[in-house]
């Protein structure tokens, strides 16, 4: 998780993301937003950058050392964490998928909030001399948002 959260935050912070960066809105002429349009090519760099950055922070951290009590070696819970530890190197590998998906949420009478989300997707493994562990971690960023404000009705029934 460090290794997606550090990635993607620097590539985050590095492209300078906002709402307007994503979606491109279209007005009339009373200033009303009458549509909005998603720039897929922004969209497509950020996920491609995004995902080569996980996977690569994921390589750099590839050899790691851990100490781990030789009562975990006995296979007893009670002794798990007794006695001096044994150094154990670990090898990591992995590589991670992002996906962007949108979603409207009402939010009163007049207004609508609009969410453009990252899911990452990263397998990662896990190998030393004696045991191999593979497992999948999926994290969700929201990448913006924003309140669409729209006009507010003159009568307003209420009936479900």
């Amino acid at each position: 998780m460090n290794a997606i959260d550090m990635a993607t935050s620097q590539v985050l912070s590095e492209e300078s993301i906002d709402y307007s960066t994503l979606v491109k809105s279209s007005c009339n002429s009373e200033g009303m937003i009458t549509s909005l349009q998603t720039d897929s090519s922004q969209i497509n760099i950020l996920k491609s950058r995004i995902s080569l950055a996980i996977t690569e922070k994921i390589r750099q951290d590839h050899n790691v050392t851990v100490g781990v009590p030789a009562g975990a070696f006995t296979g007893l819970v009670l002794l798990s964490d007794i006695g001096p530890d044994i150094h154990v190197s670990l090898t990591l590998g992995g590589s991670a998928t992002t996906d962007i998906t949108s979603e409207f949420v009402s939010a009163g009478i007049n207004q609508t909030i609009h969410r453009i989300y990252m899911t990452v997707d990263a397998d990662i493994s896990l190998t030393c001399p004696i045991i191999a562990y593979e497992t999948n971690v999926v994290t969700q960023y929201l990448l913006c948002e924003t309140v669409i404000v729209g006009s507010t009705p003159q009568f307003f029934a209420g009936m479900d």
